[in-house]
């Protein structure tokens, strides 16, 4: 294997990224002036983004992909945060300020995706150095090939003259010879 990209390792890249974002989300939306959303939600948006992510696994993904991906991701974090909370009746101290929790859902998915991204590459570089030291190098087999010319001592000159192919077995060129 030359990369994580199989479907276990695809699982837990997609789960790492979905408990990562959940957190990132919790941790945004209480910093930009909500509540801390109920354990449920979180658990349940963790699962359906992780589920969701998994295909996206299949390759190496660049920081500006993990961005995009956690900057959509808080998005909807903070739309069902606001959901939830609405439909289960948590108040707030005053109205929330829903462009300053957006900003700090995207200043957490930045952070996410710097760290995210580094780590992915780590992940893809250890695997390709595992590969080069744990699989074996092939066996290099030598080509024995037979000359191309041949040395052959003639008795009308007595002297050297080069042939070209005669210990060849196979003739490429011309009528068989005569013997």
């Amino acid at each position: 294997m030359q990369a994580p990209t199989s479907t276990s390792w695809r699982v837990f890249r997609a789960s790492v990224f979905a408990v990562i974002a959940t957190q990132l989300a919790a941790l945004g939306h209480v910093i930009g002036g909500g509540q801390l959303p109920d354990l449920a939600v979180l658990l349940t948006i963790a699962v359906f983004l992780g589920g969701s992510l998994s295909g996206l696994a299949a390759r190496r993904r660049t920081g500006a992909q993990i961005f995009a991906v956690l900057a959509a991701s808080q998005l909807v974090f903070h739309i069902a945060f606001a959901v939830t909370a609405t439909h289960a009746g948590h108040g707030t101290d005053g109205p929330l300020d829903t462009p300053r929790m957006v900003a700090f859902h995207l200043l957490a998915a930045l952070a996410a995706a710097a760290l995210m991204a580094g780590g992915e590459s780590t992940l893809f570089r250890l695997f390709a150095a595992l590969h080069r030291v744990l699989v074996p190098a092939r066996l290099i087999r030598p080509v024995v090939l037979a000359p191309a010319w041949t040395a052959v001592i003639t008795n009308d000159s007595g002297g050297l003259r080069l042939r070209a192919g005669e210990l060849s077995l196979v003739s490429r060129r011309g009528p068989p010879l005569a013997a």
